[in-house]
């Protein structure tokens, strides 16, 4: 499975932050789906692409994990 986020630079967010983001993606991500690609950039606008899940279930499985990982910042400290 491959993850790109694209984070709108407007918002300012520092890279540690966005290397810790990662790592916390990782660290839920990868025991369910071992060959999980993350990729975070900053860019123009906010934006968020999945690949090669080809369920329904999975990709709201996913879609659960990031908003988890994104509204609990614990990650952040």
């Amino acid at each position: 499975m491959r993850i790109e986020i694209m984070i709108d630079k407007e918002q300012k967010i520092s890279q540690a932050t966005l290397e810790a983001l990662e790592s916390e993606l990782y660290r839920n991500l990868r025991p369910l789906y071992p060959r999980t690609a993350i990729r975070i950039r900053q860019g123009s606008a906010k934006g968020l692409e999945l690949s090669s899940l080809k369920l329904d279930e999975d990709k709201k499985l996913v879609m659960g994990i990031l908003q988890q990982v994104w509204e609990n910042d614990c990650w952040l400290h």
